[in-house]
């Protein structure tokens, strides 16, 4: 049973979210899944696993796609390149039940959510 993921996006656009806050609330969610297929993996949870990593790899895809390389230059290409790195890592981890792959990716992303959501707090507290 798979949710549609059209569906979590329209109820987070309920919730008054500037495109900011759903960035964030995004990969909120994404570094979540990502937690929930390591231990899937761990416990050998292949079915999970699977449907994990099939979200967490279609909501970068659409992340990808989202990009605006006209504004957003080379942070948006960068972006890019880490968004194939990121299904690349998750391909091969879904593949192969690789929890290291999966950590590759959390570790990657991490970073980058932190750095949104520090934004994001910043503008508020200016705002």
């Amino acid at each position: 049973m798979t949710a549609n993921p059209y569906a979590a996006y329209a109820k987070l656009d309920e919730q008054d979210l500037s495109k900011e806050e759903l960035l964030v609330e995004a990969y909120e969610r994404i570094l979540e899944k990502l937690r929930m297929a390591v231990i899937a993996i761990e416990e050998e949870d292949i079915k999970t696993k699977a449907e994990l990593l099939s979200k967490v790899t279609d909501a970068l895809v659409v992340m990808k796609a989202s990009l605006d390389f006209e504004k957003g230059g080379e942070i948006a290409r960068n972006l890019n390149d880490i968004y194939e790195f990121c299904v690349f890592e998750l391909l091969k981890a879904n593949a192969h039940n690789d929890v290291d792959a999966v950590k590759n990716v959390i570790s990657v992303l991490l970073p980058i959510y932190e750095g949104f959501k520090e934004a994001v707090e910043n503008a508020k507290d200016k705002g």
